[in-house]
């Protein structure tokens, strides 16, 4: 009987441990994935700017997108779907860097703020362009909108201590209005900073509210200067904007973080939707991006506006057509009006049989023939050469 106990007792293990072992092999690893833009405004067309890592931190390229599945609020609806990753579009970015300049940021803090921008140019695509501000009383111009051939690195160079107070809600708020008027490229904004914000003049729940509203990505680097507990604003203005914080534990890591955002940047999926089934009621729902492949799997949600359009797209082309269709109508009506005018004056098709030209019907001789003789013979001569090939 203890055999047989013993027997079983093995038989179990064996069994727990080979179910156990299956169940690791086939369970699949987690995808990180982030939605740091949503454009809705030309609903139901809809943009997402999505990056794809795995459970180790890398940046996945090259998904299939048959492996990607689309939700909204959390229900199934019919959505037509194009994927392209960013790197194979013609589209570039719009980086906009702020950088802190006062004065406990003076020597290496400043210092490798500027080696940092000076490293991520060599990694911006031709199309892509660059603005830097510093962070001060406002949004100080250092440069803007300059691409790769035309930067000029004595500019950053250039950038000194200033002895301004950090306004660091003001002068995102500013320059948030400033770039959300400018259109084209995909706009990312990074802020080099220590979180700390001195006398601003607006609140913080004021520079939430337009972080909401502006719905622009931003990705901030933090650096400990005096202490850590003013850099938790940075890591709550990423999440809110869909964007992510890199903190640098050492001065010395703060190129290398700001590499890393710009390599998710440009190494995102480009996700272009037609949502059928929602009405545009200018509420907000939440876009779900599901992706699963043999070996991992995982989802992002972001929320975005079903914005309405005061002219739906329909009704825009209608009236486009309805342009066109009327600007022809018009130009035939003026070509049928000439030919019924030409006619009350007597011309037709009647032509003078030796220089061809267009003779009225009530003409008995052909006035050119008769008082332009130069251009007869000008017209027996082409006649002539016509037939001698």
């Amino acid at each position: 009987m203890k055999k047989i106990v013993k027997s079983f007792i093995v038989v179990v293990i064996l069994f727990c441990v080979v179910f156990v072992a299956y169940g690791e092999e086939n369970e699949k690893d987690q995808l990180d994935i982030r939605i740091d833009q949503i454009i809705s405004d030309q609903y139901p067309d809809v943009r997402a700017y999505t990056i794809i890592k795995n459970s180790e931190g890398e940046l996945v390229s090259g998904l299939s997108p048959s492996l990607f599945a689309f939700r909204v609020d959390s229900a199934e609806v019919k959505v037509k779907s194009e994927i392209t990753p960013f790197a194979m579009s013609e589209e570039g970015t719009d980086y906009i860097i702020m950088v802190s300049n006062n004065g406990i940021m003076e020597g290496e803090p400043l210092d490798f703020q500027k080696n940092a921008i000076l490293k991520s140019v060599e990694l911006m695509d031709e199309d892509d362009t660059l603005s830097v501000y510093t962070i001060g009383e406002d949004a100080g111009v250092v440069c803007e909108n300059v691409d790769k051939k035309t930067f000029d690195s004595a500019v950053i160079n250039s950038i000194e201590i200033s002895s301004a107070q950090p306004r660091l809600y003001d002068s995102i708020i500013n320059l948030l209005r400033k770039v959300e008027q400018k259109d084209g490229k995909r706009k990312v904004v990074i802020i080099l900073s220590d979180g700390r914000d001195q006398n601003s003049r607006f609140t913080k729940e004021e520079l939430v509210d337009t972080l909401e509203k502006v719905g622009i990505p931003i990705y901030a680097v933090g650096m400990r200067i005096l202490s850590n507990e003013t850099l938790s604003i940075l890591d709550e203005i990423t999440q809110l904007t869909g964007g992510a914080y890199y903190y640098s534990s050492r001065l010395s890591n703060i190129p290398d973080n700001l590499k890393k955002i710009i390599e998710c940047c440009s190494q995102s999926y480009i996700i272009d939707l037609k949502i059928k089934g929602l009405k545009a009621d200018n509420r907000t729902h939440i876009l779900e991006i599901k992706v699963d492949e043999r070996d991992a799997e995982g989802k992002g949600l972001k929320t975005f506006v079903a914005v309405k359009l005061p002219f739906p797209k329909w009704l825009r082309i209608l009236l486009i057509i309805i342009s066109i269709v009327f600007v022809l109508a018009f130009i035939i009506v003026l070509f049928i009006r000439k030919i019924q005018k030409r006619k009350r004056m007597g011309i037709t098709k009647r032509r003078c049989p030796i220089c061809r030209n267009i003779m009225k019907d009530s003409w008995e001789s052909c006035p050119f023939c008769k008082y332009l003789p130069q251009t007869q013979k000008k017209k027996k001569g082409d006649q002539k050469e016509k037939n001698k090939e």
